[in-house]
């Protein structure tokens, strides 16, 4: 009779845990109602021109789906994610002036997102009947800005052995632009690169460097965190011009005799314009009015060179001279 018992209480248990298996299955499987939360990332302004003083992070969705989707969603960490760019065609737009400057506004109808959440609820057997918010909306603050020239004076630059420079180094952007209030802009003085040393060059280049930000602390920021340094190096080569000394500001009643009348003039001559480079490219002089003043010898300058070219040096630096009148 027990036994009896046992088994008749076993088959009603095994016949209520499938009664409730199948209800729990037509439950699941009927289309019901629910609240789904978007993530919302908006984009399409400058960061750093601009301070968000009031934007939309999420959205709450009406949506239908079955039982099992909606549990099958809850249970995967894959939230739907909204990207929206405020500068589309359907973004509403406005400026006004707010208690701290200029201040744009942003906003964008639900409605006209549709074809956006369409897809995504699709393929996770949804589709979306109402929206918490009729829009979303983004409200920025224009910030102070100051424009400085990127100084580049903490960069070192060494050239290997028979090379230099040839040129000038530029940097890109030549200026930046710094974003935040007149208080902390006017603290700053310059922008400069970080303290940088580049050995041995050999051959031209481009070097990215970052900008010395320590006025970040003072919530300022750029429209670049780092430029483009390009350095021209060439090769160059020793040459040696015997050059001719001319009188400058000779009277013209007076003849000066000069010795020696020649100097010899050591220079370094880029590889590339090595052909180029001739005699008549150099001008050294002495100055009458230091005849004039009775000097006992007269300096040798060189005046005119061309610019590509490094000197080395001027022999003799200094001539004697005999007036003839």
């Amino acid at each position: 009779m027990k036994s009896g018992r046992r088994h008749s209480t076993l088959t009603f248990f095994v016949i209520l845990v499938l009664t409730m298996l199948v209800w729990g299955g037509i439950a699941m499987s009927e289309v019901r109602e629910f609240s789904l939360q978007i993530r919302v990332e908006l984009s399409g302004f400058d960061k750093s021109r601009y301070a968000v003083v009031q934007a939309d992070s999420s959205l709450t969705l009406q949506v239908e789906s079955s039982g099992y989707r909606a549990l099958l969603y809850s249970l995967k960490d894959d939230p739907i994610v909204l990207t929206l760019n405020i500068n589309g065609e359907s973004v509403r737009r406005a400026s006004r002036q707010g208690e701290h400057g200029n201040q744009l506004y942003r906003a964008v109808s639900v409605n006209d997102l549709g074809d956006k959440f369409s897809n995504e609820l699709t393929e996770r057997g949804m589709r979306q009947v109402g929206s918490a918010k009729d829009s979303l909306r983004l409200v920025l603050a224009e910030r102070k800005s100051k424009v400085f020239r990127v100084d580049i004076s903490d960069v070192n630059i060494s050239f290997a052995e028979g090379y230099g420079l040839y040129g000038e180094p530029t940097v890109s952007p030549t200026e930046v632009t710094l974003y935040g209030d007149e208080e902390s802009l006017a603290r700053i003085e310059k922008v400069s690169v970080k303290k940088i040393t580049i050995n041995k060059l050999m051959r031209s280049g481009r070097f990215y460097l970052d900008l010395d930000t320590s006025w970040r602390k003072d919530d300022v920021y750029a429209s670049a965190d780092n430029v483009v340094l390009t350095v021209p190096v060439e090769q160059y080569v020793e040459r040696e011009y015997s050059l001719p000394i001319e009188v400058a500001g000779l009277d013209s009643t007076v003849k000066v005799n000069l010795y020696p009348d020649k100097v010899m003039l050591r220079v370094w001559v880029p590889q590339r314009d090595i052909a180029s480079v001739t005699v008549g490219h150099f001008s050294v002089v002495v100055d009458y009015r230091d005849v004039v003043a009775h000097a006992d010898v007269l300096k040798a300058r060189l005046v005119r060179f061309p610019q590509m070219v490094r000197v080395h040096s001027l022999s003799p630096e200094e001539v004697k001279y005999v007036v003839i009148k």
